[in-house]
Order: structure tokens, then sequence, then C-alpha cells
């Protein structure tokens, strides 16, 4: 057993350092691949970078640090060489940041590419492209440090003059008053509290009244539907004015002329009655005798003149 442990853990060992030895004979094939030369022109510092720093794409090991050089021409101007894997989608819109890793201090070339310009830019020995280089995320904050510095003091002075003593003094009469606020609501709300329970017998009365009050509206709505029925009391109704209207227009029509000259006719025998009644009382033996002659009038034969009597 003892025998078969040592060639057990002997097969392993040559297992890891096999496999040891593959990777290593990768890496070292990978580190023989012609690098695509790209220049970056930093106006910041660049601490903590160095050659042989990595350059990392999105993220993804691509390339290195190869050298980095003053400008003698431009003072505060940086050069910086790398060496990039050709496959990296390099593009127009591809820009490099210098990104610190963690609390060692070491620095990094960051490319990013947001994808707008999706055009490749290729580089060689012969023509070196050069990539745009951004400030950092602390460069970005270290230049707007100041401002946020100056935002910071005003709002300590703001917050000084608030805490002075005469807006204290304001702030505990506010308090003050909102305690008093507080303990009149609770006495108003104390004072409230029989209305309130009352209020639950009050609204089951309101509903009450309102089922009742919906009842009647159904029951008024039922009589005026039966009265505007098509047999209904004011059909009935409408029906007999109008018979009623068609009466008296016979009336007016017919029966009317009628009495009219039936008027006429009373009219003109109460005047001849009249005029028979003032003849018998100026004569009344003309009821016996009849009428008396009438006198001969101007130029009639017997005429004697007016107040005399005819021969």
């Amino acid at each position: 057993m003892e025998n078969r442990s040592h060639a057990l853990m002997a097969g392993l060992f040559a297992l890891i350092l096999t496999i040891g030895g593959i990777a290593a004979a990768i890496w070292i094939s990978k580190k023989n691949i012609p690098l695509s030369p790209y220049e970056l022109v930093s106006t910041s510092p660049v601490t903590g970078l160095s050659t042989s720093s990595q350059v990392r794409y999105q993220g993804v090991p691509v390339g290195r640090v190869d050298s980095m050089r003053f400008i003698p021409n431009k003072p505060g101007q940086v050069r910086i060489k790398i060496g990039v894997d050709p496959a990296a989608p390099i593009t127009l819109g591809t820009w490099a940041e210098l990104v610190t890793s963690g609390v060692t201090g070491i620095s990094n070339i960051e490319l990013r590419d947001n994808g707008d310009v999706p055009t490749r830019l290729m580089s060689s020995a012969e023509d070196i492209q050069t990539i745009p280089m951004r400030p950092s995320f602390w460069e970005r904050l270290q230049s707007q440090g100041s401002g946020m510095i100056s935002s910071a003091e005003r709002v300590l002075s703001q917050f000084e003059k608030f805490t002075s003593s005469e807006n204290a003094l304001a702030f505990q009469k506010t308090m003050q008053n909102i305690a008093v606020a507080t303990g009149t609501l609770n006495d108003t709300l104390r004072a409230l509290d029989p209305s309130l329970k009352k209020l639950p017998g009050l609204i089951e009365s309101v509903t009450t009244t309102v089922d009742r009050v919906s009842t009647l509206t159904a029951s008024a709505q039922q009589s005026i539907n039966v009265i505007n029925a098509p047999n209904g009391p004011l059909h009935e109704a409408a029906r007999s004015l109008l018979a009623l209207r068609q009466s008296v227009a016979q009336v007016q029509s017919s029966t009317l002329p009628d009495l009219a000259v039936l008027s006429v006719s009373v009219g003109d025998a109460a005047r001849s009655f009249a005029a028979t009644t003032r003849q018998l009382g100026q004569s009344p033996q003309s009821l016996l005798f009849g009428a008396p002659a009438a006198l001969p009038g101007p130029g009639e034969p017997g005429f004697s003149g007016f107040g005399g009597n005819s021969r």
C-alpha cells in the first residue's frame, strides 16, 4: 500500500509539472506575439506608471507599456509608447485613461470605447497612431475638489448662521408654540371624542335616510312611468282635452251662429212687444176697436194744421 501511495504522488507531481510546462510554453509564445505600437500623450502626471505596466482594453489585458519620455518642445507633456495585441478592436473612438490599482500605487493604462465610432484604427511601426488620453476619475475629482470645497465652506457658513443664538432662540420659541398647539389639539380631540363616538350612529341614520329616499325615488319613478304609459292617465287626459277642444270648435262653428240668429229674433220680438205695449198704454180702446185712424199730415186732405182737429 505504501508503494502504491508513493507511485500515486509521483504520478500527480509529473502531471502537474507537465501542465505547468505547457502553460509556460503558451505564455512564452504569447509574449513573442508582435504587438501593434500606439502612442499616448499625457498632460497629467503619470504617477505609478512604468515600463512593462499592463495595458487593458475594457478591463482585458491586451498589451504593455514599452517606453515613456518627455516631449522636448512641449513642457508638461509625456509621450507614452504602448504595444497592443493586433486582435484588440482599437477604433477611432477609443481613448485611454490612467488607472491606479488599489492601494499599491501601481498604475496601468485602461483603453475604453463606447462604440460610437466603429472604424478601426490601424497602427504600425512605420505609421504609429495616437490614442487620445483623458483625465482619470481621480484627476477629475481633484480638478473639481476646489469647487466642492468652496461649496462645503458656503454650506458650513450658512449652517453657522442658522445655529446662531438668535436663530436658536427663535427655534426654541417655535418648538414651544408647536408644543402649545399640540396640547390644544389634544384637548380639541378629547372634546370631540363623544361626537366622534356618535358618528357611526349618525352615519347609519344618514344611510337609512338615503335608502328611504332611494325607495321613494323609485316609487315616484314607477308612478311617473305609470302616468306616462301609452294608456295611462296622462294620455287619457290628453285625449279628453282633445275631445273637449273638438266639441268647443263644433259649438263655435254650428251652435253659436244659430244662437246669434235666435238672439236677433228675440230682440225684434221684444221691440215689437214694447211698441205694442206703448200703443196700448196710449190707446187702451184700440185693443177692442183697433188702432185709430191716422190724422192727415201737411198737404193731405183734411189737414187742419198743427194742434187742430179735422172736421
